[in-house]
Parts: structure tokens; sequence; C-alpha cells
């Protein structure tokens, strides 16, 4: 027993294990077949659980678990039959119980004082404080739902940080571990958007349509605001991988595409800062600057005659783009509600069901949001909430500066695309991006002081 418990703790903290994930996750997305990669994820997690020290080994499967969903079997409607709800309420509660047993029998790796130690504490505590008082004041329109919103969010946020600042043991090289997992999890969704793109997305007149992106898991927004947070992670291997950077530089370009070819408006504009800051620091820092700045001022020229040459196609193709232009689609009118929401509840806000955003709600039990993150605290959680949030933000901005690295400075980047598409769109309040976005400052704290001109 204590040979199979050494054997699967090595097996499931190594750089194997998030491979299997990853191809557990394609072949279910793929295929549709949701139960293989659930029973493959969820019973390899719970065996980690009982056999492993701390939560390195669970990163993989956090990220990914939410990827192999697809969009046959969602739009099949098994997912909300009363079977299949019934059968995740037993899992989530299975689950629970095994999280308990784990700290109980590896309670000498536990440290419940770390996260009150963490310089990222007071924010996050305030943040979850603040979802959680959303439309305190607003009688007439509080509902129970606001409630159940704010506990979600406080989960994928704040319980997510607690766990892992608890039970995930400092180490130099999970810097190198979680990129890894990242990297995957980008190469997945690309993978995913180019294998629907070529039998399931539609075209009108050679035109792609926009409510045909659709992988599952999530929409064309979804799709490319995941792209442009996880855009940098290829740019850092193509920084500092010394034989085969230049591969990593491609998979970054071929990322860039999908996202271009989401029809994302918000993630093509912040990933095309996101992109030229990436081939700014690659060609300036790191192992391959040569090689990089070869790479960049040839993708360039091609990328000039290609567009020139193939300009009828490409405009078929982006007509989406072209014919909305800098329209702001609705946008200003939702911030205008907001700022209103804002100006009649200005201590707690509206909640997140007030008013105009509950009227307009379409999918169920997630509320309409504001597509953009300042005037969503503002608007559902008032001064409170965007005290909190700038807070938040405060503490982020002086960790990064504190830990700065060449690794830190593509992880700033990544954090660019996220919170840049997020005042753009809904993704800080999409619940998994926070998943990233939690175990990834929880990491960047536990990395040493370096400076900028190293390359870890």
């Amino acid at each position: 027993m204590n040979t199979f418990k050494l054997k699967a703790s090595a097996f499931l903290n190594s750089y194997y294990y998030p491979i299997i994930v990853f191809f557990a996750a394609l072949i279910s997305h793929s295929f549709s077949i949701e139960l293989f990669g659930i029973i493959v994820i969820l019973l390899s997690a719970a065996i980690g659980l009982m056999v492993c020290e701390d939560l390195r080994f669970f990163i993989s499967p956090l990220i990914i678990f939410i990827f192999m969903f697809s969009q046959k079997s969602v739009a099949s409607g098994v997912f909300y039959d009363t079977p299949y709800l019934i059968a995740m309420v037993v899992v989530a509660v299975i689950f629970l119980a095994m999280f308990v047993l784990h700290f109980f029998i590896h309670k000498e790796h536990v440290d419940y004082k770390a996260p009150i130690k963490s310089k990222l504490f007071i924010g996050i505590a305030c943040l979850c404080g603040s979802f959680l008082l959303n439309g305190l004041f607003n009688f007439d329109e509080y509902i129970f739902e606001n409630l159940i919103f704010a506990l979600a969010m406080t989960v994928s946020l704040g319980l997510i940080f607690f766990l892992f600042a608890i039970n995930l043991k400092p180490n130099p090289e999970l810097k190198k571990y979680l990129f890894f997992v990242l990297f995957l999890t980008s190469i997945l969704v690309v993978i995913e958007f180019f294998l629907s793109f070529t039998h399931q997305f539609k075209f009108d007149n050679g035109e792609l349509v926009k409510e045909s992106i659709l992988l599952g898991w999530g929409l064309w927004n979804n799709i490319g605001g995941i792209l442009a947070f996880l855009l940098p992670v290829h740019f850092y291997y193509a920084c500092t991988v010394k034989k085969y950077g230049w591969v990593f530089y491609l998979t970054g370009v071929l990322t860039f595409s999908a996202i271009a070819l989401s029809l994302s408006r918000a993630s093509l504009l912040v990933s095309c800062f996101v992109i030229v800051a990436c081939a700014i620091v690659s060609c300036f820092a790191g192992e391959n600057k040569l090689t990089n700045r070869i790479i960049t001022g040839a993708i360039a020229i091609i990328g000039i005659i290609g567009i020139i040459v193939l300009w009828d196609k490409i405009a078929a193709i982006f007509g989406d783009y072209l014919s909305r232009g800098f329209d702001d689609n609705g946008r200003f009118e939702m911030y205008y509600h907001g700022l209103v929401n804002f100006a009649h509840n200005p201590i707690f806000g509206g909640g997140f069901y007030s008013a105009w955003a509950y009227e307009y709600q379409f999918i169920t039990f997630v509320p309409y949001r504001y597509c953009n993150t300042i005037i969503e605290m503002m608007a559902t959680c008032g001064i409170v909430g965007l005290g909190a949030y700038l807070w938040h933000r405060y503490e982020t901005v002086k960790l990064f500066w504190k830990k700065r690295s060449l690794y830190t400075i593509f992880c700033a980047l990544c954090m660019a695309g996220f919170l840049g598409t997020s005042l753009l769109d809904n993704h800080f309040f999409n619940f998994y991006p926070s998943f990233i976005y939690v175990i990834m400052l929880l990491i960047i704290e536990h990395s040493e002081n370096d400076y900028v001109g190293k390359t870890n």
C-alpha cells in the first residue's frame, strides 16, 4: 500500500498527469463522451486527494475540467436532466468529504494560518465580503439569487484561494509547472476551436457566422477571452526554451489567429496589445532574442503581404468585424443602466439581480452582467465593492512589482489579457477563469525575489 501511495503521488505530481488530463478532456470534447473525461479526471483527482501531500496535482484537473464539455452534449440538454443534476450533487458532496479527509490525513502539510499571512488576503477577503453584501439595502428588489450568485463568486475566488493557500507547498518549480498546465490548456482550446471550425461553425456567403462559434463550455467571447488570458504563456516559452523556442512562438501566433477567428472584438482588441508586448519582450529578453527578432520580422512581412493579396477572402471571413466596426453593441446602454443602479444604491449596490439586469437575464442562475468589471462592481456591490476591487488591484500590482522577473512579466501580460477583456466583457465573473487567476497570484507570491534580467 505504501509503495502504491508513493508511486501514485509521484505520477500525479509529475508533468505526465496534466498530459493525461489534457487528452481526457480533448477526447471527451471531440467525441462528446464527457462521461469518459469525468471518470478519468475525477477518479484520478480522488486518488490524488488520498495520496498527495499538497494540492499541486489538483491544478490541472481544476483548470482543464470545464473544457471537456462539447456543444453537442450541451445542446442536447443532457446536463440539465434530473438524474445528471442529482449525480452532480452527489459527486460534489463526495468530493467535499474527500477534501476534508485529505486535510485530516495530511494535516502536517496544512497551514491554516497561511491565507491570513498572505499579502493578498485583505483584498480577496474584502472582495468576497462585498460579493456577499451585494444589494444589501435594496430591499424592494433583493432576491435570494443575489446570495446564490455571490456564494458562487466567493467559491471561485475566495475558497480556491483558501484551499491552495493552506495546502500548496512553496516550490520554485511550481512556476514552470503552472505554465506547463496553462500551455496545455491553451493548446486544448485551440485544437477544439479548429476542429469545430472544420465541421461545426457555419458560413454565410463566405462570412463566418458569429452565433455558430460555440464549443459547449463557452461561446465566442469565452473562447477569445480565455485564449487572450493564456496567450503570453506561449511567448514565455519562446523566450526561455533554447532549442525549440521558435515552435512556441508559432503556437502563440496560431493562438492569436484563433482569437481573431473567434470574432470576439474585445478579445481581439486586447490581445493585439498583448501580442505586441509579448513580441517586444521576446525580442529583447530571454534566451532566443535573435531568433525571435527574425521570426517577428518575418511574420510581420508575411502578414502584410498576406492581407494585401488575400484581402477579399479575409474580408469575407471577418465580415462580422467589418460590419460592426466600432459599434458598442449595446455596451454604452449597459454602462448607463449600471451607473443609474449605482446612483440609486451607492453603498452596497443594487445586487447582481437588480431591476434592469434581472429583467434581461438570459441564462438560468447567471444574471445579465454589465460587460465591465468596474461598472459591474459599482452597480451590484456599490462603493463597498468598488473599494474592495481597487484595493485588491493595488495588492496585486504591489505583488507583481515586488516579485518582478521575466516570468512575472509574462504573468502580468496574462493578467492584462484577462483584466483587459474583462473591461469589455464578463470574464471576471465567469467563475472558471478565476481558478487560473488565483493560483497564478499564489504561485507568484510563493516565488523568490528575482530581478528582471533572470529568465526563471
